[in-house]
């Protein structure tokens, strides 16, 4: 009400505007007061509705209900907004990762999480399936490549690759797994000749299309290790021809890296030498140019 003795409705709804708990509650102006200016300063104030006396109890319910569904409106927006940023603060927990984790890439045909692909091993072996290989591939730079992305990034990055090695063996008995750190296993029943270096050559033409790789400012490529028998039934010898397969890519991508860092430091030093040529001509016409320059004075002046 606005007439209230000590403190009226407008300051009381002013005062409680100022408080964080009644800061959105809806207020209901039940006056009297039915000038022009009341109604100005009441809703200046922060009132919500303003009902005049004499009134109809319907009209003052209906007025009520309108109250009534803003609170709940409110309150549903403010459950909503908590459960946003829980689920946003899960999100960003769960894109969070180390370079040697081996991430679970979903959403992808064939790709299966390490721990289910080292059991799909482990059960070729009990079924006697031995025409079952497994070979790596490993990501060079992939120190950089983690460092430089964003993990959302990477991750995507690890999904586009895995989605190209799915492409490039796609026979329904195939298998592929993220190891970590830049390393994927592929487990394979093909029969067809296999040859890392078309593999690999086939599929750093596509990588270098991919988004994410053209966000990483390096070059993102990799390199295929030989494939790997599973010759053996128990456990440890099914395991072991999976960590032989990544031993293979691992050793390949060094040996490619020393070759990169090899390459690049012969041409920066013959880019150095013919720097330093150019140099040398540059002075040496220079020389030229001064002795003739002499030359010409002397003849002038004998």
């Amino acid at each position: 009400d606005i007439q209230m003795p000590e403190m009226d409705g407008i300051q009381l709804c002013h005062a409680l505007r100022e408080m964080p708990d009644y800061r959105h509650a809806p207020i209901l102006m039940l006056t009297a007061m039915q000038q022009k200016k009341f109604v100005d300063r009441a809703f200046k104030a922060g009132a919500t509705d303003y009902i005049s006396k004499p009134f109809e109890f319907l009209e003052l319910f209906s007025r009520l209900n309108v109250a009534e569904q803003i609170v709940e409106a409110r309150a549903r927006n403010a459950r909503r907004k908590v459960e946003l940023m829980a689920l946003k603060d899960d999100l960003a927990r769960s894109f969070e990762h180390s370079l040697s984790e081996p991430v679970e890439i979903l959403g992808v045909e064939r790709i299966v999480g390490y721990v289910s692909f080292e059991n799909y091993l482990l059960q070729l072996g009990r079924m006697k399936m031995l025409t079952t290989s497994v070979f790596a591939l490993k990501m060079l730079n992939v120190e950089k490549v983690f460092r430089n992305l964003p993990r959302a990034s990477f991750r995507h990055l690890l999904a586009d690759i895995g989605q190209l090695l799915g492409e490039a063996y796609n026979d329904e008995s195939d298998l592929i797994t993220y190891r970590g750190n830049g390393v994927f296993a592929v487990a394979t029943s093909s029969r067809r000749s296999f040859s890392q270096f078309e593999l690999e050559k086939s599929l750093n033409r596509k990588i270098r299309n991919l988004a994410a790789s053209r966000m990483a400012g390096v070059t993102v490529q990799i390199c295929s290790g030989e494939p790997v028998s599973l010759i053996s039934l128990t456990r440890a010898g099914a395991l072991s021809s999976l960590q032989n397969a990544v031993a293979r890519a691992e050793a390949r991508a060094e040996s490619y890296s020393e070759i990169l860092h090899m390459s690049s430091r012969l041409i920066h030093t013959k880019d150095n030498r013919s720097a330093g040529m150019q140099r040398e001509r540059q002075a040496y016409q220079s020389l030229l140019k001064e002795t003739a320059g002499e030359r010409e004075l002397l003849s002038n002046n004998p």
